[in-house]
């Protein structure tokens, strides 16, 4: 989706003026309310607002390179990486358990998802005001009645962004304030609301949503808006995480008043898989794609296709960032940081010597990763697969890099296969998901924020592992064994081994074994770790190939299952916001 960035700037401005610092700035909101009423007098104006709130999607503070990494690094499954053990310490703190509410990034987490709920709410409190002015104005009743539905269309959008932004939030930092209207100084000192009220909150505004929202084959050009499958999707992710809070953490206050809500966790997410015309998991059927990804031969199997920029939108696409390669610099640019952060800082030249001047080597996976892709990592127990060669999986040469790989590098015109060069990178390992080719990026790049590279945050995949754990959690063994091989079959069509086999039988840790496997290097392993109440499991005591021997990870519970909430944040609401005990 191709977003308007001036209109986003006028929108930062005029928005402003209901963000309350002070006191003194308070004494003028009269007259800042007489603007900010002035603008609001076509849908033009609002759907400005809508804009701005897409925009905040496209941050790299937010689902860019924090989110995917930063987060993530906390998990088993990857460490930091970097230039070395020092390279963006903050990152490095998160990774080795040593973080705390003063880190300057975990700010920017907090911050962005309330700019965009800031601006749902301002086009949801606008836009009857804004629809009386149409009556007004409009020439035919025909035009009118066409804005109109647009008005409510553009409701429906900021509903399920308002729901996003508040589930992004609750997945980090638990439970934290609503924000469901205009800021207003009483909400300057608000405390935080329940985990349950949050997602009680998040489900509310998405059932509301689904019935306006257009399918995503409806959306034509504008594809990248919010669409009814992505609600529904989220809806079932977040009726899962409730459900999983329910049954793994009883006793603890943190998640009273979750319920058990796995069957409408199925509801949702069949409906998405009802969707036949509008998702599938791509080259389950064999299916091959032309691409520049491969040394050898010319076209790839679906999976790894999915992760270029042609498999953008594909049918494995149920809510990805739309992101373009729009050279306007850091502050304006509709692009991402992702490609460059992930790929691989130094590659060897054709007489073997080193060269850099490519990517920054963040997101390792680790050892703990490649043991699972072998069905050998000995904490995962009970599983129905047996141990083979990690790379007989055909999602591994696409997940990880090791040393003797290949790599598309930016010389010779279209570009030069190169071999990888791990020096500097003690788990001799590269995420591979995130890459990009020198035309596609690095030769045409104006900056490292150009990555044309769409953000997927939830893949049909995930949908069907959601319905196969919903599934198995009410009692339906045979759908859910059949949603875990629909996956494993769409992985074994994409390579050519005749791996990964596909299971007889099925144990909740077979479950989350393939979505480790599945999202690997993406956004959702330390999540799903936490609201399976398994985070101390994987985490505690493991080791750090970045530390080097002796070093071992303390996870504490009651802590480390969410980041503290910003300390700024606590003295900006003079103690009303309140951290978990673990981390006062």
């Amino acid at each position: 989706m191709k977003r308007n960035i001036s209109k986003f700037s006028l929108i930062i401005l005029l928005t402003g003026f209901f963000v309350a610092c002070s006191d003194d700035f308070l004494d003028f909101k009269p007259i800042a309310l007489d603007t900010t009423e002035s603008f609001y007098t076509n849908f033009e104006a609002l759907d400005f607002t809508a804009t701005a709130a897409y925009g905040m999607l496209a941050t790299r503070d937010l689902y860019d390179v924090f989110y995917t990494i930063g987060f993530q690094s906390i998990s088993d499954d990857t460490e930091v990486g970097g230039e070395n053990v020092n390279d963006w310490g903050e990152f490095q703190r998160f990774d080795r358990l040593t973080h705390t509410p003063n880190e300057s990034k975990v700010e920017p987490m907090w911050a962005y998802p309330y700019k965009g709920i800031r601006f749902a709410n301002t086009y949801l409190f606008y836009m009857e005001k804004v629809r009386e002015q149409e009556l007004l104005t409009s020439k035919t009743p025909e035009e009118y009645a066409q804005t109109s539905a647009l008005i409510d269309l553009r409701a429906a959008e900021m509903l399920f962004l308002r729901a996003f932004f508040h589930f992004t939030l609750v997945q980090i930092y638990g439970g934290v304030p609503i924000a469901d209207q205009l800021v207003s100084p009483s909400m300057l000192k608000q405390p935080r609301n329940s985990i349950a009220e949050v997602l009680h909150f998040i489900e509310s505004d998405l059932q509301a949503a689904i019935p306006l929202l257009k399918q995503k084959s409806e959306l034509g050009a504008e594809v990248g808006r919010a669409s009814k499958g992505a609600a529904q999707a989220l809806l079932a992710k977040a009726y899962l995480y409730e459900s999983s809070y329910a049954e793994n953490y009883p006793g603890d206050y943190r998640f009273q008043g979750c319920q058990n809500r796995y069957a409408d966790a199925l509801i949702q997410a069949e409906a998405v898989i009802g969707s036949t015309t509008e998702y599938n998991l791509v080259g389950i059927n064999g299916e091959r794609f032309a691409s520049w990804r491969v040394n050898t031969g010319n076209t790839i199997g679906g999976f790894r296709w999915v992760f270029t920029v042609d498999g953008e939108n594909s049918g494995e696409s149920v809510w990805e960032i739309e992101n373009v390669k729009d050279g306007k610099g850091w502050t304006y640019s509709r692009g991402n940081e992702l490609t460059i952060y992930t790929t691989v800082r130094f590659t060897n030249k054709a007489d073997g010597t080193q060269q850099g001047g490519f990517g920054w080597s963040f997101n390792l996976p680790t050892q703990y990763l490649i043991d699972a892709f072998g069905n050998q990592d000995s904490r995962e127990t009970g599983l129905n697969s047996s141990p083979v060669d990690p790379e007989l999986d055909p999602r591994f040469s696409t997940t990880v890099g090791r040393e003797g790989d290949t790599v598309l590098y930016p010389s010779g015109g279209s570009g030069t296969w190169v071999t990888m060069n791990f020096s500097n990178l003690p788990t001799g390992t590269i995420g591979r998901k995130y890459e990009c080719s020198p035309s596609e990026y690095w030769a045409t790049m104006a900056n490292h924020h150009d990555g044309p590279f769409n953000i997927r945050l939830i893949r049909y995949a995930d949908v069907v592992l959601m319905a196969a754990e919903a599934a198995f959690k009410t009692g339906d063994e045979p759908k859910a064994l059949q949603y875990v091989n629909d996956v494993r079959t769409r992985a074994r069509m994409s390579g050519e081994t005749g791996y990964p086999e596909n299971l007889t039988a099925l144990s909740f840790m077979d479950i989350v074994h393939e979505r480790r496997l599945e999202f690997a290097c993406e956004q959702s392993r330390f999540f799903d770790l936490v609201r399976w109440n398994l985070a101390y499991d994987f985490i505690n005591n493991t080791t750090l190939a970045s530390m080097g021997e002796g070093f071992t990870l303390a996870f504490e519970k009651g802590k480390h299952e969410f980041f503290p909430i910003p300390t700024t944040e606590i003295q900006l609401t003079e103690g009303a916001l309140q951290q978990y005990e673990g981390w006062k």
